[in-house]
C-alpha cells in the first residue's frame, strides 16, 4: 500500500492544479525570447503565430533586450510541397516543482543490509530549467510536408521536504523501545527530464528524524539514491 501513496499524491496535485496549469503549460511554445539553433544559436524575440514563426533580432542593453521589429524571418509552418530544414529552440527560466521520489536505495550501515524504501514523501523542487521545441517536417505518401514541435526539457537543482519512515529498536541500535512511522525531513539534489507538465528524474540526498530519537537512527544524515516523479507549477 505504501508503493501507492506517491501516485495518489501526484493524482490530487494534477487533477487540482489542472486549470490553472494548462493556460501556462510550458511544453506549448509560446511568444517570448528564444535561442535559435538556424541562426547560430543567437537571441531571438520569437513571434508564434497558428501559421508562422516570426524571429526578430534583439539587442541586449541595460534595461535588458530591445527587439528590431523592422528586420527577420519567418518561418511558415505550413510546408506543402518542398522540403524544410529542422529548426531547434531553446530558453532557460526558474523552475518549480512539487515532486515524489518513489523510492530510496540506501547503502548498508550500521550493519544492515542494502535497502529500498518506498515510503511516502512529498517535496518541492527548486532549480534551473532549460526547454527546447524541435521544429521539424515529415513527408506523408501524398508528398506533402507536414510540422511538427517536438519538446523536451532539463532541470538541475535542490529539493526539500517531508517523509515517513519506519522506527523500531532495529534501526535504532537496541536504543528505542517502541515501533512508530517518524517524520523526517528530505533534502537533497537531483536532475530532472520534463515530458510536457510531468518531470522525472534522479537525485541524491539525505533525511533528518524530527524527533528525539534521530540520534539513534542509523540513517540520520546518510546518503540514499532515489528516483523521482514531479508536476511542474510555474
Amino acid at each position: 500500500m505504501k508503493l501507492l501513496y506517491p501516485f495518489i499524491f501526484l493524482a490530487v496535485v494534477a487533477i487540482g492544479g489542472c486549470t490553472a496549469i494548462e493556460e501556462t503549460s510550458k511544453h506549448a511554445m509560446e511568444t517570448g525570447m528564444y535561442r535559435v539553433s538556424s541562426e547560430n544559436n543567437r537571441h531571438f524575440y520569437t513571434v508564434v503565430e497558428a501559421d508562422s514563426i516570426a524571429l526578430h533580432p534583439v539587442t541586449k542593453t541595460k534595461s535588458g533586450w530591445i527587439a528590431d521589429t523592422t528586420e527577420g524571418a519567418i518561418v511558415h509552418l505550413n510546408a506543402i510541397d518542398h522540403y524544410k530544414q529542422q529548426i531547434k529552440f531553446s530558453n532557460s527560466s526558474f523552475d518549480l516543482d512539487v515532486m515524489t521520489i518513489l523510492f530510496k536505495y540506501r547503502p548498508y550501515t550500521a550493519g544492515f543490509p542494502n535497502q529500498l524504501n518506498t515510503n511516502f514523501n512529498a517535496a518541492e523542487f527548486i532549480g534551473y530549467r532549460t526547454d527546447y521545441y524541435i521544429l521539424s517536417y515529415e513527408k506523408n505518401p501524398l508528398n506533402v510536408y507536414r510540422q511538427r514541435i517536438n519538446h523536451f526539457a532539463y532541470s538541475l537543482g535542490g529539493f526539500v521536504g517531508l517523509g515517513a519512515t519506519t522506527i523500531n529498536p532495529f534501526v535504532g541500535n537496541n536504543n528505542i523501545q517502541t515501533e512508530y512511522d517518524g517524520v523526517v525531513l528530505t533534502k537533497g539534489v537531483c536532475g530532472l527530464v520534463g515530458v510536457g507538465d510531468f518531470t522525472f528524474g534522479a537525485g541524491v540526498g539525505f533525511d533528518n528524524l524530527l524527533d528525539k530519537n534521530r540520534k539513534f537512527w542509523v540513517y540520520e544524515n546518510k546518503p540514499w539514491v532515489g528516483f523521482t516523479i514531479g508536476f511542474n507549477i510555474n
